[in-house]
């Protein structure tokens, strides 16, 4: 199953797809050297791609020329990469949102334990006492308050 040059029928498209499924640069620089076939594909081989290749060409990709339905593989396969990349940016961009909020709460929670601190501090009050307030007031452990307190009365 090497060179499938030979074949002149839809067949070829399938056997290339089905070999090149999984290596979509591979698959994209084939789709391009044999533009005229992959963007003129008939029924059958499209048929054919999505139950052999489990690729879904769908119907807005469909062409009438002289009265036979073809589809534009090409157009197709181009379209799925785009919204795959446009998918991904999305999720990258919610995902490092995320991370911004929560290393933005992080660090707003820090600055205001430290201010508690301070002002406890101010008003003469024991570290052990407004190490138990922070604990309360932001629902920290103890040990956690202790370090930030610690870190205020160096």
């Amino acid at each position: 199953m090497g060179n499938f040059g030979e074949y002149r029928t839809g067949l070829r498209q399938v056997f290339e797809t089905v070999r090149y499924a999984k290596d979509k640069e591979k698959l994209k620089e084939v789709m391009e050297e044999n533009r005229q076939a992959y963007s003129r594909i008939d029924s059958e081989t499209k048929d054919m791609l999505e139950v052999v290749a489990n690729v879904r060409i769908p119907d807005k990709f469909r062409i009438v020329e002289e009265g036979e339905e073809r589809y534009d593989m090409c157009k197709a396969f181009e379209d799925m990469r785009q919204e795959g990349y446009d998918e991904g940016m999305e999720k990258g961009m919610e995902k490092g949102m995320e991370k911004g909020e929560k290393k933005g709460m992080k660090k707003g929670t820090e600055k205001g334990i430290r201010i508690l601190i301070q002002a406890y501090r101010e008003l003469g009050i024991p570290q052990d006492v407004i190490t138990e307030k922070c604990a309360e007031k932001y629902e920290i452990t103890k040990e956690d308050a202790g370090k930030y307190v610690s870190e205020c009365f160096v």
